[in-house]
Formats: C-alpha cells, sequence, structure tokens
C-alpha cells in the first residue's frame, strides 16, 4: 500500500437544522502522489503540494471530493477535512495498491477506478459523497457523480487564438460603441480563448482523452484557430461573436461529430478571458 496515514477518530456532530430551499456542498481537494514501491508508511512532509512525499517521479494527482448536507451544530461543519483528506488517502491506498505504472489507461479501467474510489470514499467517511473529480493534469479530468453512479464524464481544455468585433447591423454606430465599448473598434480585437469540452463516452468502444482532442482539433481548433471571426469564419457572418455565441457554435459544431464516435456531448465552456465565461450544456 502506498497510504497509510495515522489512524484517528472524528467527533459525532449533530447537524444544524436545514431548510427546503438552501443545500450546502463542501468541495475538498487532496493531492497525492501515486508511486510505486513507495515505503508502507511514508511521512508526509508536505501535504499542500502531495501525499505522501517520495523521492522517485511519481504520477501526481488531485481527487476534488465533493460532500452534500447540513452544517453540523456548534463547529459549522458539513464534514470535517481531516476526515476527508483521511477517507480519500485510504481509498486511494486500494485501489492503487502497487501505485500506476501509466497515466493513460483504458476509459472502462479509469471509470472503474472512479467508481471504486467513490465507494471506498463513502465507505470511510461513513456517508455517500456527492461527486468525485480526479483531475491528471491542470487541463485533463474525469468525473463521477452520485446521480449518474455508473458513467465517467471525460473532461480537457484546449486553446485557441482569434480575432473578432462585437457589432449588431440592427443598431447605430452610437448605440453599438455604447453598448459593446471599445469590443466594437472597427477593426476588431483579439482574445486567447480557452476551450473546456465534457463528453459522456461510451461503454463499449473506447474512447479516451486522445480521441477527444483529435475531434475538437478537427471541429473546432482547425477552424477558428488564428482566424477572424467575423471575417473568415461562415458560422459568424451574420451572428455576433460574443463569448456566448462561441460556445454555442462550438457546441452545435461538436455534438454530431462526437454522435458519430458514439459520444454524448455534456456541456462546453468558453473562456474570453479570465474573468468571462459561457457554458452551453444539454437541458436537464
Amino acid at each position: 500500500m502506498i497510504f497509510s496515514p495515522e489512524s484517528q477518530s472524528f467527533p459525532v456532530m449533530d447537524s444544524v437544522p436545514s431548510t427546503p430551499t438552501t443545500r450546502t456542498t463542501l468541495s475538498r481537494c487532496v493531492r497525492i502522489s501515486l508511486a510505486a514501491g513507495a515505503p508502507p508508511a511514508p511521512p508526509a512532509f508536505n501535504t499542500f503540494a502531495g501525499y505522501p512525499s517520495v523521492n522517485s517521479v511519481p504520477l501526481w494527482s488531485e481527487i476534488v471530493v465533493e460532500v452534500t448536507g447540513a452544517p453540523k451544530r456548534g463547529i459549522g461543519y458539513v464534514t470535517s477535512l481531516a476526515q476527508i483528506d483521511q477517507a480519500t488517502r485510504l481509498a486511494a491506498a486500494d485501489a492503487f495498491p502497487q501505485g500506476i505504472d501509466s497515466a493513460l489507461q483504458p476509459r472502462t479501467a479509469i471509470s472503474s477506478k472512479l467508481t471504486e474510489l467513490s465507494s471506498g470514499i463513502s465507505a470511510h467517511l461513513g456517508h455517500p459523497i456527492a461527486r468525485l473529480t480526479w483531475r491528471v493534469s491542470p487541463y485533463h479530468h474525469y468525473s463521477w457523480d452520485r446521480s449518474m453512479p455508473t458513467t465517467t464524464t471525460l473532461s480537457c481544455q484546449f486553446e485557441f487564438a482569434a480575432a473578432h468585433r462585437l457589432n449588431d447591423p440592427d443598431l447605430t454606430a452610437e448605440e453599438n460603441l455604447a453598448l459593446f465599448g471599445k469590443c466594437n473598434r472597427p477593426n476588431g480585437h483579439g482574445h486567447n480563448y480557452r476551450l473546456e469540452v465534457a463528453v459522456l463516452p461510451p461503454h463499449g468502444p473506447l474512447f479516451g482523452m486522445a480521441d477527444l482532442e483529435r475531434v475538437v482539433a478537427g471541429t473546432v481548433l482547425d477552424r477558428f484557430d488564428h482566424r477572424n471571426l467575423n471575417v473568415d469564419c461562415a458560422e459568424f457572418a451574420t451572428l455576433n461573436p460574443t463569448v456566448e455565441n462561441i460556445a454555442a457554435v462550438c457546441f452545435d459544431l461538436l455534438r454530431p461529430m462526437l454522435a458519430e464516435e458514439g459520444v454524448t456531448l455534456q456541456r462546453v465552456t468558453v473562456w474570453e478571458t479570465a474573468k468571462t465565461s459561457a457554458t452551453v450544456e444539454v437541458a436537464t
């Protein structure tokens, strides 16, 4: 086993009465180093960076655990953070007793590991978790949700550079300037757009991150990267290229292409800047 945290006991805490109109979700990120051959009880020198502390080059991951419930009376916790940390590390030790020999596993293996991790964490906590996200890089993650316990969501981020000008031909020049400000300047301006695509892969044929990247590159990046959206792209010939419309166009382009692969598109998010983004997703 790679993890062997000290045994801890946690107090029983009564819940604060909840109201029917609110729900509290606590999110805790646990950073772990999945290395084969780690000693049975390695010291935890730096849990901020990852646990355990090892001298080898490990496979580093973030496991984000979400727990939903009412804050406990008195101390105000939904669940003790130390308890989440311990439960996650113990579950990871059970799921990866020999570390992981490759960062890329078959999708079905990743799906089964997420299910195993979520069940293990829930068992160690003594109550079910709501959501589990396994971040294998800053730009790739897999997620499990209690509402869809047999399904794994794949998400990947991309970047493309493009220029645009925001202008509504039905408005006067003065009205456009008042509405869009500097974004209405005649020669346009550029952004480094960030794009995140989340899909629900099939349970039969394998579909992994590399497959998702191939589809997104051929469908979106090749079409929009280093283009003037207003001038070069037919999709925006009559459509104002706001971040909302760019997200919607990306969604509409990707949905049928992914369907041909047997994959369901769940969500597309486009960031125009670090402060501004738009998400288009399947309505529920």
